[in-house]
């Protein structure tokens, strides 16, 4: 029976929470708290300003349930330039009379530099105070030794932030244009070569027409010895263009297979889709190793062409540019999808990776002149110097 009288008090104290929770949701819907009320931009329009015209419109947001208001003052080239010049002593007067009328009626005013294209950039903006981003340079040095040399910028206007070194885990440098292959390409290029010289500055164009309607381009790369690859860096030459491109091995038997199929999209270079607008295309893969490697490529749009083609035994993280935003989509309305890569693939060993625990902090060596002093460990070691580096966007609509 007791247990009975206490099931019974339970259920009814959970029917009361019940009640109340729903009494609670109901009545705040019926009538929203403050805390709830919508927000909106307020736009003086073209110096076009009066008291008279702040409280009715003040009065209007009151009505319809607006909490707060932020001004901004915008500039319509269809709209005739009023008498009221922002910042000036009636303009700020103006301001004060929206402030009170607000505390009146109970409608919160603020301000805002409206868009920041339109007032937040210009040329008093000092690079130092830009939009900026992470940016790196790479030197290896072999030890034991002394080193003692200033350290490349990787950009103007550069504000470090950290320098790190590393060992280099094996074959991380190992590129397959220090194993002097031999370069096919169907049809033919001219001076194919370029494409594995090692060199990112020297760039070979493709043909109009090939690899658009009919056939493919082919680019094959033999070797005398097997390599092995983990990795595959395209560098785009500096126009823009798209293409699909398939990497392919050849088995002991000559026949090649697919490794990787994926899209090259540099049909958009501007600095808003990306701050290294002609930013490689990095893809990983499960270790290959031959003799014959090569590359397919298909839908050609735009003037393509390569300034490198860098197949690497040293693995590399799957579209990192892009993961870093230094690529982005290049429409203002990307599918669902397009931010979404593959995995990168796990290594065979572990020091393939860089072990975390062997990075040392080398900021406090480096000098005011730049200049890294540093007893180099025995070893390969990579020395990276990160710091931010202004985007280069400027504002505009």
């Amino acid at each position: 029976m007791k247990n009975l009288v206490a099931l019974a008090l339970a259920a009814s104290l959970i029917g009361g929470v019940s009640g109340v929770q729903a009494d609670f949701l109901e009545t705040g819907f019926v009538n929203p708290p403050a805390s709830t009320q919508p927000w909106c931009y307020w736009y003086w329009i073209s110096d076009n300003i009066s008291r008279e015209g702040i409280t009715r419109d003040l009065e209007a947001m009151k009505r319809v349930g607006i909490g707060q208001a932020f001004i901004g003052n915008i500039y319509l080239d269809d709209v005739k330039i009023g008498d009221v010049k922002a910042l000036t002593d009636e303009w700020w007067g103006m301001v004060q009379h929206a402030v009170r009328e607000g505390g009146r009626l109970g409608v919160e005013v603020g301000l805002f530099n409206c868009p920041g294209w339109s007032q937040s950039g210009g040329p008093w903006i000092k690079p130092e105070q830009a939009m900026r981003y992470v940016a790196f340079s790479e030197q290896r040095v072999t030890g034991p030794t002394r080193f003692e040399q200033k350290l490349a910028a990787p950009g103007d206007h550069f504000q470090d932030i950290a320098v790190l070194a590393f060992p280099a885990p094996p074959e991380d440098g190992t590129l397959i244009s220090s194993k002097a292959p031999r370069v096919s390409c169907t049809p033919a290029l001219d001076q194919a070569g370029r494409l594995v010289d090692g060199d990112r500055s020297t760039t070979v164009m493709f043909p109009t027409g090939e690899g658009r309607q009919k056939g493919n381009l082919t680019v094959e790369l033999e070797l005398t010895e097997p390599f092995t690859a983990r990795a595959l860096v395209l560098v785009p030459a500096r126009t823009d263009f798209s293409a699909r491109c398939e990497l392919q091995a050849a088995d002991a038997d000559g026949a090649f297979r697919k490794v990787r199929d994926f899209i090259i999209d540099r049909s958009n270079n501007n600095v808003s889709v990306g701050f290294i607008p002609h930013a490689p295309v990095a893809i990983s893969f499960p270790k290959q190793t031959s003799t014959r490697f090569r590359l397919v490529f298909s839908a050609l749009r735009g003037q393509a062409g390569l300034a490198e083609i860098e197949l690497r035994s040293g693995p590399r993280v799957e579209r990192y540019l892009e993961k870093q935003l230094a690529k982005m989509h290049p429409t203002p309305l990307p599918m669902w999808d397009a931010y979404l890569w593959p995995q990168t693939p796990p290594l065979e060993a572990d020091d393939l990776a860089v072990a975390p625990g062997a990075v040392q902090d080398l900021t406090r060596r480096l000098q005011p002149d730049r200049t890294l002093r540093w007893d180099v460990p025995p070893g390969e070691w990579i020395v990276v110097r990160s710091g931010m580096v202004p985007t280069g966007i400027k504002n505009a609509p």
